[in-house]
């Protein structure tokens, strides 16, 4: 493994896992409350001024351990931009979010999961914001998945397969802190499972936002992709709020790994 690559993965997981965890602690020793689904903008309007807003405020700045390490690995210079390719792709970065949650989506239509009581004034608004927020939080995350891991695994003569599950195990365990804290309060029952699925969810994004991006080399697309997956998500949840269906967009997930694989079959070597 390169110098650079050790650098990245340090700083990445030390920043996130330092930050997650003393937000964490913070608030277990509060006794309040730590949203895992805060975006900046409710960070400020739902907790300022009271005992949550340290724990709230650490918990959000742990996701920019990715862009830290990128940041400290000085990569700005060597991000690429393949113009031809970003106009035969550009589609991907709004079809693939969709497409992942329509089973949800329709499941929960089907089975009467729908909030019949939602004002799409403040939906909208809602919905705006959380991409905005994920645009400059959650995005930035690509530019160290994509801007140094994936290149520099990439550089070491590894598959294009291989690179998708040793890197997406690599994303996936980065997000356990917080993902162990949404699931434990739940019961081990429920956590197992739920790490696994999750992990499998990130190792076919890994695939998917590497395709995208070694096809048009344009980071920004990633982050795009990145920001707009969660609010398809967030979406599915304040639309049928209480939902088991959103399970099943882990499942798009390979299955779009799997059309691509059929539709592009030189780029994934």
């Amino acid at each position: 493994m390169k110098r650079d690559t050790k650098l990245y993965l340090f700083i990445t997981f030390a920043w996130s896992w330092f930050f997650w965890i003393v937000a964490y602690v913070i608030s277990r020793l509060q006794g309040s409350y730590l949203a895992t689904d805060y975006t900046l903008f409710s960070l400020w309007t739902e907790t300022w001024g009271s005992n949550r807003f340290l724990p709230q405020l650490l918990f959000s700045i742990a996701v920019y351990g990715p862009f830290i390490g990128f940041l400290a690995t000085g990569r700005f210079k060597r991000l690429r931009y393949n113009a031809d390719g970003s106009k035969r792709f550009w589609h991907y970065i709004i079809a693939i979010p969709v497409v992942l949650v329509i089973p949800s989506i329709v499941l929960s239509l089907i089975t009467s999961h729908y909030d019949q009581n939602i004002l799409f004034t403040s939906f909208g608004t809602s919905l705006f914001l959380y991409f905005v927020s994920n645009l400059i939080t959650s995005g930035t995350e690509e530019f160290g998945w994509r801007g140094v891991l994936y290149p520099d695994m990439k550089a070491r003569g590894i598959s294009f397969w291989e690179i998708a599950w040793k890197g997406g195990l690599i994303w996936a365990v980065w997000h356990y802190p917080a993902v162990l804290m949404m699931y434990i309060p739940l019961g081990i029952a429920v956590l197992v499972p739920s790490l696994v699925g999750f992990t499998a969810s990130i190792i076919a994004m890994n695939y998917i936002t590497n395709f995208l991006y070694e096809n048009t080399q344009n980071i920004w697309f990633a982050v795009i992709l990145h920001a707009l997956n969660n609010t398809m998500s967030f979406l599915v949840v304040m639309l049928f709020p209480g939902t088991p269906f959103l399970l099943l967009s882990s499942l798009m997930a390979w299955v779009i790994v799997g059309w691509l694989e059929k539709k592009y079959p030189k780029t994934t070597v």
